[in-house]
C-alpha cells in the first residue's frame, strides 16, 4: 500500500494505492488519528486493492476511529463497490461517498456556506 498526500485550501485528500495489508495499514493508522483527527479529509480510494482482512480491518478501524472524532466528517472517492457495502455496515455517522475527488472538496464548502444552514 501506497499513500499521497495533498491540501487543497484547508482540505486533506489522502489517496491510497495498491493493497492494504496489516504491514502498512497499522503504521498509517496511527499515523491518520495522530494527524487528521480535527482536519478535513478526503480519502480517494481509486488506486486502492483490499485484498487480506486483516489489513482490511485495520483501515475499517481508521476510517471509524476518524468519522467519530472529526467534527467535519470523512469523504470518501472512488470506493469501489464491494468496499463500499463493508463502509456501509462500519459504525459510522458521518462518511460520504463520491465519485470525483472535486465534488468530494467542495461538499466542505457546501456544508459550512452559512447560507445553507437551517435557521432554528
Amino acid at each position: 500500500m501506497k499513500f499521497a498526500i495533498k491540501r487543497w485550501g484547508d482540505v486533506t485528500v489522502i489517496s491510497i494505492e495498491g493493497i492494504l495489508n496489516i504491514e502498512q495499514t497499522q503504521p498509517f493508522r496511527q499515523y491518520c488519528l495522530d494527524r487528521f483527527m480535527s482536519e478535513k479529509v478526503v480519502f480517494n480510494m481509486k488506486a486502492a486493492s483490499f485484498v487480506g482482512s486483516t489489513g482490511l480491518q485495520s483501515f475499517l478501524d481508521t476510517i471509524k476511529n476518524l468519522d467519530r472524532g472529526n467534527s467535519f466528517g470523512i469523504k470518501m472517492v472512488g470506493v469501489k463497490p464491494e468496499f463500499r457495502r463493508l463502509l456501509t455496515h462500519v459504525e459510522t455517522e458521518r462518511i460520504s461517498f463520491f465519485e470525483e475527488e472535486s465534488l468530494a472538496l467542495s461538499s466542505f464548502t457546501v456544508s459550512e456556506d452559512p447560507a445553507t444552514r437551517s435557521q432554528d
